[in-house]
């Protein structure tokens, strides 16, 4: 944790811009180009002008923006740079204690397991043993025991063993969910590609492939990928 003295300022003094003013130029400004037409390079040089200005008043909003939220992001920053660390360390300590906490349930819910796969094993020996002997009965022909031995043997079963439950702590509670990993990607596509009505559970890397597009331009071949060019056009303020 860092031991860094951050300093939280007393107060924060903003002042407060008017309203109706930041609308008025805005809408003004968009007034205008809604009933601009554009017909030869003339009235596109006053598009260009007129862009050139909007830009510029843009810009002038953000920075009267900025000199209002600059202080106040500041301030917003000290603070939490100074719980930061102490919330770090919390957090690692609770990771760690839920931790212990889990493994210390899970070897009781191991040995309730190891215990019930114990007692189907000697039950299991049992009815066997049980079913030897009636076969040995109905060999020398003493078929009424040997019925009463598989009746028997069908009667024995596990002795039943009772799952362990979590201690009782007031606000603890356990819960348990199903997760994956994908360990395999290729084997996981190739089966998408056998069952395409799986395809939604894989998406498309649009930052790769955006990169990718942009190494081969036009040349690109991506089945199912349509590579196609568009133009914008960028303008400095005035």
């Amino acid at each position: 944790m860092s031991t860094e003295i951050t300093t939280i300022p007393a107060s924060v003094a903003i002042t407060a811009p008017n309203p109706q003013a930041l609308a008025r130029g805005a809408t003004a400004a968009l007034a205008l180009v809604n009933d601009f037409e554009i017909t030869d390079a003339a009235t596109f040089e006053i598009a260009a002008e007129e862009l050139r200005g909007i830009k510029a008043k843009a810009s002038a909003l953000d920075d009267q923006r900025k000199a209002i939220t600059g202080p106040l992001d500041a301030a917003k920053k000290a603070v939490m740079d100074l719980f930061r660390g102490p919330v770090e360390v919390l957090t690692k300590a609770e990771g760690i204690l839920k931790g212990k906490m889990l493994t210390y349930q899970q070897a009781d819910q191991r040995k309730a397991e190891e215990a019930r796969l114990q007692a189907e094993r000697i039950a299991r020996e049992q009815r066997e043993k049980l079913e030897a002997e009636a076969r040995e009965l109905a060999a020398q022909g003493r078929t009424g025991e040997a019925a009463v031995k598989e009746t028997v043997a069908q009667m024995v079963v596990a002795a039943p063993v009772a799952a362990p439950a979590p201690p009782a702590v007031k606000g603890i509670s356990t819960s348990t969910t199903i997760d994956f990993e994908v360990v395999d990607l290729h084997a996981l596509v190739k089966h998408i590609a056998a069952h395409p009505e799986l395809v939604n559970l894989i998406t498309a890397d649009s930052v790769k492939i955006r990169a990718y597009v942009r190494g081969l331009g036009m040349a690109t071949n991506l089945p199912g990928v349509n590579i196609f060019q568009k133009q914008t056009l960028a303008s400095r303020k005035g």
